[in-house]
């Protein structure tokens, strides 16, 4: 019996050989045609058709995720001149501030749409894996514009408080007066913006402006994250998240407008900081996400499980006889797809026909269980059967 396995066995391997040998050549030989023929046509061809599905995504004729991409650059366009003219005009820090939220968006906006597209594009020679990375490099740039936009906000907002807190700070500690002169220097640079108008007297009607941009963005956010999580796409799940951060920021400012009418003068910078906060919390969660994709941090926990379930549910089908057990599962996500290993523990003397067929059967139920899984890759291994 154990003669007869091992001849299994080595059939089993000799066959696995032969056939990536067989698989291998022609696809060798296919890309060297490639490499000495024609390469710069291709590279050439490729580079105007990116060109032109870009061009067509800009003018509405995309898919989904390009459309709605289009769309919220078209807003954020509008909505970053409307706040920025309304707030010089109107006085408004916090408006000028959500102003230049909106204007990062703008950049948002195209990171996103160009990484998409290249999200979209199949499995190459260069990158056999597809290019789902760009997908997790659009959300990293979409992350780094939030952040650094905070940062810009909140020193222009911080320096603007403490010009409103002046009389106060002239008695306060030196060191406390040496901020005040620094962040001073930063609100001059935002100041000669508040020469047109009443002469810095902010006008209550700049909230309608952070109402229309509360509506705008809303919209923006739920239809953008109804894409993403159809599309399993994490590069329009952070910009939805970006148009939901604009929608907060316009709200606070709409707020903090009406608390200056209302005869609270202070609110106005206080809602700008806190606009800075929002932003920069948002981005830095962003942030980190994004980085652990690019260092190939696993899956969450709650998908391991799901793959583990799925695992579970074949087993029950097939018997324990059949699938004794599995062990090192682990799941990596690449964008908008995720990659699963598995090692499967079967009886020694199972023939290679059948290990095929639970492997397929594994592979179906993995791909099945978690959206986005593009590649299974199912490693065999045998095991004492358990007596009965």
């Amino acid at each position: 019996m154990a003669q007869e396995s091992g001849i299994r066995q080595r059939t089993a391997a000799n066959s696995n050989s032969a056939e990536k040998e067989g698989h291998a050549h022609p696809h060798a030989h296919s890309h060297s045609h490639r490499a000495f023929g024609h390469h710069h046509d291709h590279a050439h061809e490729g580079s105007v058709e990116e060109a032109d599905k870009l061009l067509a995504a800009l003018q509405g004729k995309g898919d989904r995720g390009s459309n709605i991409t289009v769309i919220g650059l078209a807003s954020n366009i509008a909505l970053c001149a409307s706040k920025g003219i309304a707030g010089v005009y109107l006085n408004s820090a916090s408006l000028l501030a959500d102003a230049a939220h909106s204007f990062s968006d703008m950049f948002a906006d195209i990171v996103t749409l160009f990484c998409w597209k290249m999200s979209q594009k199949p499995a190459s020679a260069t990158h056999p894996l597809g290019y789902g990375k760009y997908e997790t490099m659009g959300s990293l740039g979409v992350s780094l514009v939030l952040v650094a936009g905070a940062v810009g906000i909140g020193f222009h907002s911080y320096g603007l408080l403490l010009e409103a807190l002046q009389p106060t700070l002239q008695n306060a500690p030196a060191a406390i007066q040496a901020i005040g002169h620094f962040t001073g220097s930063i609100a001059h640079a935002g100041s000669s913006l508040h020469e047109h108008g009443d002469a810095g007297t902010l006008d209550p009607n700049a909230m309608w402006f952070a109402l229309l941009s509360v509506v705008v963005k809303e919209w923006l956010y739920w239809a953008t994250l109804k894409i993403a999580r159809e599309e399993n796409s994490s590069v329009l799940e952070a910009n939805a998240l970006h148009h939901r951060s604009d929608s907060l920021s316009s709200g606070i400012t709409f707020l903090a407008i009406g608390g200056s009418w209302l005869g609270f003068p202070i609110l106005d910078p206080l809602g700008g900081l806190l606009v800075a906060g929002l932003i920069g919390k948002q981005g830095a969660g962003l942030l980190i996400s994004a980085l652990g994709e690019l260092s190939d941090r696993g899956v969450e926990p709650s998908v391991l499980r799901d793959f583990d379930a799925a695992l579970a549910g074949v087993q029950q089908t097939l018997g324990q006889q059949l699938l004794i057990t599995w062990r090192d599962l682990r799941a990596v996500k690449s964008g908008v797809s995720t990659f699963v290993d598995v090692t499967l523990l079967l009886p020694p003397d199972m023939l290679l026909s059948k290990a095929r067929d639970i492997e397929q059967a594994v592979k179906k139920a993995l791909t099945a269980a978690v959206k986005g899984v593009k590649e299974v890759r199912v490693h065999l291994d045998t095991v004492a059967a358990p007596r009965i």
